[in-house]
């Protein structure tokens, strides 16, 4: 609902500069406190209290011809020129881990996207985290896992997906998730004891202590949560709800891209083009409508654009 907060270009071609380093009263291990609100914005985690019960739904259908075209395009070239990366080699991209790459890069340049409420105080999250589920066997059987992963506002489609291409092949190697381990911790105890321990944990996260081992893997503390609906062949995607617990503030349902003909009225004719189906669940108080809406038009953009993503960004918003 709240649009106040800076939100302007920082000159400094150093990117890793761009945020503040030294740390002010109010900030957490996760995030910056954000203070130039206005009163109004201030109240409204009192009127609103859980992320769940402000959440807003938006649902589009988004023509990705241009993303597909670039990913096949580009897949040609790294069959015979793979891209070295420091963390690995890249011979092969996917829709989904584009698709990831072009969602850290809006959170970059839509920083209110990446802001969260804990305490009923607002943040700027300090990195950029996206989790997401992966399936090890296409299955109903085939065991489900979720990964956690952070990425630096600067950083480039070759980086993201390599990070991404290590993390799925260890999951699917069988090796466990470091964010199961926190699950699998959790769910070996009692109830009672579970139920006591959430509680505890929840006001650590409130007042700014959560530790810092636990939140490093736990999927609930991310920007960004997503699910794949298209790799089991899902068109027509759900909303889904936000978590109460963590700080996840976007919840994203990626459909299957599938090819139908659209009418365009300039030509009079029907044209063949790729389409996905996006929503996208959003806690309505980090900021507001309008600014919600053009962070839709510019991961259209984004989209459309997918090249751009090859290069490291050298300045962008800074929201504090």
């Amino acid at each position: 609902m709240n649009m106040e907060g800076n939100d302007n270009i920082d000159s400094n071609p150093n990117p890793g500069s761009a945020y503040r380093t030294k740390k002010v009263r109010g900030d957490r291990k996760d995030g910056w406190i954000l203070k130039d609100l206005s009163s109004f914005s201030k109240l409204v985690p009192h009127l609103m209290t859980s992320r769940d019960s402000s959440s807003i739904y938006f649902k589009e259908k988004l023509d990705v011809t241009l993303f597909v075209e670039y990913i096949n395009q580009k897949n040609l070239e790294l069959s015979s020129n793979p891209i070295e990366t420091p963390y690995g080699v890249v011979d092969k991209i996917t829709y989904f881990n584009v698709f990831i790459a072009a969602l850290v890069r809006l959170l970059t340049v839509k920083p209110h996207m990446n802001r969260f409420i804990a305490g009923r105080k607002f943040y700027q999250r300090k990195t950029i985290d996206v989790s997401f589920v992966v399936k090890k066997e296409f299955t109903e059987e085939g065991e489900e896992t979720i990964i956690k992963k952070s990425f630096t506002r600067d950083e480039n489609l070759w980086n993201i997906v390599s990070k991404l291409h290590k993390e799925i092949g260890m999951v699917k190697s069988e090796k466990v998730a470091e964010a199961d381990d926190v699950i699998n911790l959790f769910a070996s105890f009692p109830n009672i004891i579970v139920n006591l321990a959430m509680k505890f944990l929840d006001f650590l996260n409130c007042i700014g202590r959560y530790p810092e081992d636990i939140r490093r893997d736990d999927p609930m503390h991310a920007s960004v949560f997503i699910t794949n609906l298209g790799s089991i062949g899902v068109r027509n995607v759900p909303y889904h709800h936000l978590f109460d617990w963590g700080t996840n503030s976007v919840f994203v349902c990626l459909g299957e891209i599938y090819k139908d003909y659209i009418y365009n009225p300039k030509t009079d004719e029907h044209h063949e083009r790729y389409l996905v189906e996006v929503s996208t669940t959003i806690d309505e108080r980090i900021s507001d409508g309008f600014y919600y809406t053009s962070a839709m038009n510019k991961f259209k953009e984004i989209l459309n654009n997918p090249e751009e993503l090859e290069q490291k960004l050298t300045n962008y918003p800074v929201d504090q």
